[in-house]
C-alpha cells in the first residue's frame, strides 16, 4: 500500500483504515496508529494487499502497490489489469429491497400482472397438451429438486444454535484460511469459489417481508460459490428437462452453503449463508473474481459461461479477497455488444438489443444505478408462467455456454485478444449449431448411464 502523507493526517480522522486492517489481521496488523502521531506506521512485510484499508479510507489517501518484487513479468502484467470493480456504479445507487424482487411481488404486489401466479402455475396446462418435453414426471422431479433449498433455513437455524457462544478461533492466518475455505467449497460441491470484500451496498435493504436484514458490520467478507448446471439439460430449454437441471442446482447450492457455513462456525467465526436472499449474487460474484455481467443480466464465467447457480456466505473470517480479471470482464462487454444471441432467442423478447448499456430498467424489480443491460423481468416471468416453469434460453444460446474444453479456451482467448473476430465467432456458432434447442433424450440417457 502507498499512503499519501499530504492527504493522510490520522489526528483528524477516526483511523477507519487501521480498524479495518486490525479486523483482518488482528495483532499482526501491518497498519498501526500511535495516539498523537503525525503519521501511520506501515509494515510492508505483513501486508497481504487485502485492500481493506484502501476501501475504509474516506480521504482517498491510500492506493495499492505491488508488495513483492519477485513476481514474473506475466504476473505483473496481470496485476496491472485488475481494478476493484469492473463495472460502473452511480453515486446515487441505493440498497435494493428484496421485497421488490420479481418472485416476491407475486405475493406482495397486487398491481403485478402475475400476482398470485407461481412460476409453475401453468405446468398442468402444458402437460395436458401432450407436447414433447412437457411430461408429468419431468415436472414432478423438478419440484422434488427444490426440497433441500426450500428447507435450508431450518438446517441453518439448528446449526447456528449448536455454535452460539462458541467463538474460539482455531486458525487465524488469512492465507491458510483462504486456501482451506476454497478447498472445502470445492469438496462440498462448488464448481468455483471466490472471495470478495463485502460491499454493503449489495445487501438488500429489507427482506421479502419488508424487515431489515441484520448483517453485522463485523462481517466483511463474502464467499461466493458457483454451481455448474448440466450442459445437456439446459440445452433442452424451455422444456421441463432444463428446469430439472436448473432446480437441482438450487439444492446443490443449499448443500454447499450449509456445509461451508457450518465449517466456518466450527472454526470459531460467524457465518450467514444465503442463496438468492440477503444480498445480490451477481455483483458479489464479480467482486469475487468469478466473472462479469452479460447482456442477459446473468454472471458469465470463464469456465461455464452463464450456466451456473450462485450461493454466498457472509463472514468475519479473515480471508484474502480475489481480484476480478478486468481483461476478461472488458472482453465480455465487448462481445455482448456484438453478439445479441440471448436477445434473439428470448421467447418473451425481454432482453434488450441496445448496443450500449444503460443505468436503469423499466420495472420496479430492476435495481437502478449500475451501468448494464436491464432485462424486462416482468415479461420474462410472464413467459415462465405460460411455459409451466423456468426458461433458460438465454443461458442455452449464450456463446460462452460451452463445455469447458480446449476449444472453448481457445475461443475465450480470441474474444479477449482479437475482438475484431467477435462477429465471425458468433456466425461460426450459428453454423455449427451451438445454442440451439436439443431434445432432452441425450440428457436423460446420460443420467441413466452415470
Amino acid at each position: 500500500m502507498i499512503i499519501d502523507k499530504d492527504l493522510c493526517d490520522p489526528r483528524k480522522c477516526n483511523q477507519a483504515c487501521v480498524v479495518a486492517c486490525q479486523r483482518i489481521h488482528g495483532e499482526n496488523a501491518p497498519l498501526i496508529y500511535t495516539q498523537g502521531a503525525h503519521a501511520l506506521t506501515y509494515n510492508l512485510g505483513r501486508c497481504t494487499e487485502c485492500l481493506s484499508c484502501l476501501r475504509a479510507c474516506t480521504k482517498g489517501a491510500i492506493t495499492a502497490s505491488k508488495i513483492s518484487t519477485k513476481k514474473t513479468s506475466a504476473s505483473s502484467e496481470h496485476d496491472s489489469e485488475l481494478s476493484i470493480h469492473p463495472y460502473e456504479v452511480s453515486e446515487n445507487l441505493s440498497q435494493f429491497p428484496e421485497s421488490d424482487m420479481i418472485f416476491t411481488r407475486v405475493y406482495n404486489d397486487s398491481n403485478f400482472d402475475n400476482y398470485g401466479n407461481s412460476v409453475y402455475s401453468g405446468a398442468m396446462d402444458m402437460i395436458s397438451r401432450g407436447i414433447s418435453g412437457y411430461t408429468q414426471w419431468e415436472h414432478e422431479i423438478t419440484q422434488a429438486n427444490w426440497t433441500l433449498y426450500d428447507s435450508r433455513r431450518l438446517v441453518h437455524e439448528a446449526d447456528i444454535l449448536r455454535f452460539e457462544g462458541k467463538h474460539e478461533k482455531k486458525l487465524e492466518n488469512p492465507s491458510e484460511l483462504t486456501q482451506l475455505i476454497k478447498r472445502a467449497g470445492k469438496l462440498f460441491g462448488g464448481s468455483l469459489v471466490g472471495i470478495a470484500p463485502l460491499d454493503r451496498k449489495w445487501i438488500y435493504s429489507v427482506d421479502r417481508k419488508g424487515e431489515p436484514y441484520d448483517v453485522p458490520e463485523t462481517l466483511n467478507r463474502a464467499i461466493v460459490i458457483a454451481i455448474e448446471m448440466d450442459y445437456d439439460g439446459l440445452a433442452a430449454s424451455p422444456a421441463f428437462a432444463a428446469q430439472a437441471a436448473s432446480s437441482i442446482g438450487y439444492s446443490k447450492m443449499a448443500f454447499v452453503e450449509i456445509q461451508l457455513s457450518s465449517l466456518i462456525r466450527r472454526m470459531g467465526y460467524h457465518a450467514i449463508a444465503c442463496g438468492n436472499d440477503v444480498a445480490l449474487s451477481v455483483p458479489l460474484a464479480i467482486d469475487a473474481g468469478l466473472g462479469q455481467y452479460g447482456r442477459h443480466g446473468l454472471l458469465i464465467t470463464k469456465e461455464y459461461g452463464p450456466r451456473v447457480r450462485l450461493a454466498k456466505i457472509l463472514t468475519d473470517m479473515p480471508l484474502i479477497p480475489d481480484k476480478p480479471d478486468k481483461g476478461f470482464c472488458d472482453s465480455v462487454i465487448r462481445f455482448c455488444k456484438t453478439c445479441k444471441r440471448c436477445a434473439k432467442d428470448c421467447p418473451s423478447q425481454s432482453i434488450p438489443y441496445d448496443k450500449e448499456q444503460s443505468w436503469k430498467g423499466t420495472s420496479k424489480s430492476n435495481n437502478p444505478g449500475v451501468k448494464k443491460w436491464y432485462v424486462d423481468v416482468e415479461s420474462c416471468y410472464d413467459f415462465w408462467v405460460q411455459n409451466g416453469g423456468e426458461c433458460s434460453n438465454c443461458i442455452r444460446s449464450c456463446p460462452y455456454n460451452k463445455p469447458n474444453n480446449v476449444l472453448h479456451k481457445m475461443v475465450l482467448w480470441m474474444v479477449r485478444h482479437m475482438p475484431w473476430l467477435n462477429r465471425m465467432i458468433v456466425l461460426m456458432d450459428d453454423l455449427i449449431g451451438y445454442g440451439r434447442q436439443r431434445s432432452a433424450t441425450r440428457f436423460w440417457r446420460k443420467i441413466e448411464k452415470s
